[in-house]
């Protein structure tokens, strides 16, 4: 049992350690991209978008969500064999406003998804999509990490 235990508690550490690393990642991504500090937007026609608040993290639970999945296409990580997944993975980070309002469909410049190339493989196993993507929001269905397309 204390064995269980211990590799249990290993494995919830290395799961914790590997998200942070990705978010240390993507935030310098942001940085690196962004246009003064981190959080504030350049639009279309010189437009500010102000800074936002705080960073809201959901967590999911992979083998419940799965298991209601019934429609399967390629990006659909359940539909690829995360059904055995035994940690949480990352539903999402949102920037939000301390007001109840956050930062979305943004018209500045258009990320460049190969900025982070080099994370995708991180993000695939971390921030999995676990449904099939929908054209509704800001720019396409590019994957679980894009569904709300904030700045």
């Amino acid at each position: 049992m204390a064995s269980y235990l211990t590799t249990r508690t290993n494995f919830t550490i290395r799961s914790v350690i590997s998200i942070t690393i990705i978010w240390i990642g993507l935030f310098c991504v942001a940085e690196i991209n962004a246009s003064g500090d981190l959080g504030e937007v350049l639009g279309k026609g010189g437009h500010k978008q102000r800074e936002f608040d705080y960073f809201k993290l959901a967590l999911q639970w992979p083998g419940t969500y799965c298991r209601r999945t019934r429609h399967c296409c390629s990006s659909n990580g359940c539909c690829r064999g995360l059904k055995t997944m035994t940690g949480f993975t990352i539903h999402g980070l949102w920037a939000d406003y301390n007001d109840g309002t956050w930062p979305a469909c943004c018209t500045g410049k258009r990320f460049d998804v190969k900025e982070i190339s080099t994370l995708r493989g991180a993000l695939n196993k971390y921030w999995p999509s676990l449904s099939c993507g929908s054209s509704s929001n800001c720019h396409g269905g590019k994957g679980s990490f894009w569904e709300h397309e904030v700045c």
